[in-house]
């Protein structure tokens, strides 16, 4: 696809994204029983902003508000009032690491990331602890054996973050992180998610840490898996139809496993298709809320009979998540 009609995608999706930013700062999306996503999102849709190429001045109100309202354990939740967790956190360090000039704030989110990494297998748990986020949801009964387990969309990310951040202390963490997430990896080469409805967003995260870390062997892998399961039109199905979002993270893996040609070109032409008028791209039920207690979402039959108001697996209502992801995904291939 000539490079002109990727950069007028990615420019019409930059447009799209700065227009639906709040006043005070923040990105917001996910309608959930806990509200509306805040902190989380304005660290991934800043993080993609800034991978394509729009500036500090633009970025800056975001970083000042997530700074404004780090909690005084040093992280970010899920909005203003969820506990802190370890997924959130890290993509507002990766946002802030990329802008700089908010070093005390970081440091403070490195040491938060590290309470969340079990010393036994160097997994990141979305929540350190059970209390605050029971607390939180007021299911005092209920076992919250998944949300504080390590799981690989978690521990990739928090890995990333913390290669971000280049702060020593930091290293032994990594190199715990990388050993995790290698483990978790299927033959096939795809990494299964637990809060998300399909593996691509686990895949892709994960297929970027361990390429960093010079483990190109396993980001080779999961390239090869994605091209496995690339459809006719060049995109990523979900539930039996294309879907913009597994597209755009697919494209990432494709990319880190030094897929070119064909496959790439074709991921592209699709992404691109695929945008609306105004910018944005369509979204659709990215996110799973699992029950606390369950392990393997996809596999746990017992905690099933209970239900979350709205249901358990989530759209990005604003498309804001969806467009930042195929925003970051066509920016990079540009790059």
């Amino acid at each position: 696809m000539p490079r002109h009609l990727v950069t007028r995608a990615v420019d019409h999706g930059v447009r799209f994204l700065l227009a639906k930013q709040s006043a005070d700062g923040l990105w917001r999306d996910f309608d959930t029983p806990a509200g509306e996503a805040s902190y989380w999102p304005t660290g991934f849709v800043g993080t993609a902003l800034h991978t394509a190429g729009v500036g500090d001045e633009s970025l800056g109100p975001a970083a000042e508000a997530l700074v404004a309202s780090q909690n005084d354990d040093g992280g970010w939740g899920y909005n203003e009032d969820v506990p802190t967790d370890s997924d959130s956190t890290a993509w507002v360090l990766m946002f802030l690491t990329r802008i700089g000039g908010h070093e005390a704030s970081c440091r403070r989110a490195v040491a938060c990331l590290s309470r969340h990494q079990r010393a036994k297998d160097g997994g990141f748990a979305t929540y350190a602890s059970a209390r605050p986020i029971r607390r939180f949801t007021g299911m005092r009964w209920m076992p919250f054996w998944g949300w504080c387990r390590p799981h690989a969309e978690i521990t990739a990310a928090a890995g990333l973050a913390l290669a971000g951040a280049d702060m020593e202390p930091s290293a032994p963490s990594i190199d715990a992180a990388l050993r995790f997430v290698c483990q978790q990896q299927h033959a096939n080469g795809h990494w299964s998610s637990y809060w998300w409805t399909s593996p691509h967003y686990a895949t892709a995260q994960a297929a970027e840490f361990v390429r960093i870390c010079d483990r190109r062997d396993l980001a080779d892998r999961a390239a090869r898996w994605a091209l496995c399961t690339q459809g006719d039109q060049g995109g990523w199905a979900v539930g039996g139809s294309c879907s913009a979002f597994a597209t755009a993270m697919a494209l990432g893996i494709l990319a880190n496993g030094a897929t070119t040609g064909p496959p790439i070109d074709r991921a592209i032409e699709c992404l691109v298709a695929l945008q609306r008028a105004d910018g944005r791209w369509p979204c659709g039920p990215i996110m799973r809320i699992p029950v606390p207690a369950q392990l393997y979402p996809e596999q746990d039959e017992r905690w099933r009979p209970i239900r979350f108001s709205g249901g358990a697996d989530v759209v990005d209502q604003h498309s804001l998540f969806t467009s930042a992801a195929c925003v970051a995904a066509l920016a990079r291939t540009r790059n």
